[in-house]
């Protein structure tokens, strides 16, 4: 019984040691890690695991080497937000793969990575042309940037010179049939506007699980029974005139870039 309770208390000082030094070192650890970060991590693990499960009573030294490589980890995280160069010995730099649609050979070898590595990383960017892509980069955490050629980038609506509004995050009202009522007060939204919306389509707010509000469009509903409702929030008959409004300026200006396109080749 002994035993137990002292697998108990060793287990959760290894938990707070640990608690305390992943709040200490940041959520960088998690978003933008290194390899050195990523060794840093395994380490700290293994030392916490032997703290808690190891039969030996020297297990404070554990505590002590846990700390201290926390401690080293935060100082060489510290430098590297101070010292640019730092960063570089660390973290190593970003190094480019491919230059002008050329793959560089002498990259690849020094980042040791195979032909078949790089064309994963470019299927898991949806890019399975080397001769598509203008330019590519290995960062600093392992993850592979690409920049396509010019012809070869998706056409978007600042290319056809639409203007297009911004978008606002959807407000989640409803979550499993509770009102959040802090979030609507925020908003401005109150219970009976939000009760009115429902009943136009039969619902109570009990029978919704969850509730995104985008204001002044629309209301998007599921309930608990995997139903789903649009409620529009914009009068019929302004929606489909902004609609086919939208639809005529945008094919104006479709032709207008096809043409424009079509003499430059000519030219």
């Amino acid at each position: 019984m002994n035993e137990v309770f002292e697998l108990a208390y060793r287990t959760l000082i290894a938990l707070l040691v640990m608690f305390i030094l992943t709040k200490m070192l940041g959520k960088r650890q998690l978003s933008e890690i290194s390899l050195f970060g990523y060794i840093s991590g395994i380490s700290i693990g293994n030392i916490a695991a032997y703290i808690a499960l190891e039969n030996d009573r020297a297990w404070g030294l554990g505590i002590i080497a846990l700390v201290i490589w926390g401690g080293v980890t935060m100082l060489l995280e510290y430098w590297t937000l101070k010292s640019k160069k730092m960063r570089g010995v660390i973290d190593s730099n970003r190094r480019v793969l491919i230059a002008n649609g050329i793959v560089l050979k002498e990259a690849l070898y020094k980042e040791r990575y195979t032909v078949e590595e790089l064309l994963q990383r470019l299927r898991n960017k949806d890019v399975y042309k080397i001769s598509d892509v203008e330019s590519a980069s290995i960062e600093a955490n392992g993850d592979v940037s690409v920049f396509l050629k010019q012809d070869y980038n998706p056409l978007t609506p600042n290319m056809l010179g639409m203007k297009i509004e911004p978008e606002k995050e959807p407000i989640t009202l409803i979550v499993d049939g509770s009102m959040e009522l802090e979030t609507m007060r925020q908003n401005g939204i109150t219970e009976v506007w939000l009760k009115e919306k429902l009943s136009s389509v039969h619902l109570k707010y009990e029978e919704v699980f969850i509730a995104q509000y985008t204001i002044d469009q629309s209301l998007s509903l599921f309930t608990h029974d995997n139903r789903t409702f649009e409620v529009n929030l914009q009068s019929k008959q302004l929606t489909e005139q902004k609609k086919l409004e939208e639809i005529k300026q945008g094919l104006l200006q479709t032709i207008a870039f096809l043409e424009q396109q079509a003499k430059k080749k000519q030219g």
